[in-house]
């Protein structure tokens, strides 16, 4: 039997994580403006901005809270947890100086694509996508690990997070989202056309561990009119993906 006050205390964790998320998601905001994208209480609210505070989640500028630089440790603690990343971080930069275009390596996690690795080919500058999630069902790299996993984990990743629209090009019908992965499995890469972002386009390929499940996924992307045909950006990605593939199993045997 759960202790008296079990259930109160997940709530509020709960209720916690979502003032860190609204943060996140507006950008740094006032305290009546979170409360407002919570459809909550400014006092329940300030009671959790203050905790947060405390902890290093979040910190208040002027009149505005903005998240912690807490997290940024906490987010490079979590990408140093498997050191086959690295290897991962090797092929992004081969591709971003071999293509000269941005290549992004992500990883699934709960239903969502998390960019762990954004690589351009100018080592001075950092991809801007560095930690950001996204939407599974409008993203190349998404899409490309959609695809390696089963129909079902597919619903249930429908059924959390929905099919939001962000740009016209966005699917937001599920059978027309099965159908574009039945393609995708066939043809054995991804294609991201402005769904995410205007101007944007990207191509995808899952990368797998030597057991067959699915490890992330690397894309090549840019402005369409700058990147060459999807069939020569796929040509680009296969070779190193084939490699990093091979790093993972002998890395796996070591």
């Amino acid at each position: 039997m759960e202790p008296n006050g079990g259930g109160d205390r997940r709530k509020t964790t709960a209720t916690s994580l979502r003032v860190v998320d609204a943060v996140d998601e507006l950008g740094g905001a006032r305290l009546t403006e979170i409360a407002e994208e919570l459809d909550l209480s400014t006092s329940t609210v300030y009671t959790h901005l203050n905790t947060l505070t405390d902890h290093g989640y979040v910190t208040k500028i002027g009149d505005r809270y903005e998240l912690g630089l807490k997290l940024f440790h906490l987010g490079e603690e979590a990408r140093r947890r498997d050191d086959r990343y690295d290897l991962a971080r090797e092929s992004a930069r081969e591709l971003a100086n071999t293509t000269g275009e941005e290549v992004n390596f992500a990883v699934e996690e709960n239903g969502r694509s998390i960019i762990l690795f954004d690589e351009v080919s100018n080592p001075s500058v950092e991809g801007f996508q560095v930690g950001h999630q996204f939407y599974m069902h409008n993203s190349a790299s998404g899409k490309a690990m959609l695809a390696e996993l089963p129909d079902e984990y597919i619903d249930d990743v429908i059924d959390r997070w929905g099919l939001p629209r962000e740009t016209t090009n966005t699917i937001t019908d599920r059978d027309r989202l099965f159908d574009e992965i039945e393609e995708i499995r066939s043809q054995g890469y991804a294609v991201n056309d402005q769904e995410a972002f205007e101007g944007l386009h990207s191509v995808a390929i899952a990368v797998e561990n030597p057991d067959g499940t699915v490890f992330g996924s690397l894309d090549v992307s840019g402005p369409p009119y700058r990147l060459p045909a999807d069939t020569e950006l796929v040509e680009l990605l296969r070779p190193v993906v084939s490699e990093l593939e091979r790093e993972l199993a002998s890395s796996e045997s070591n």
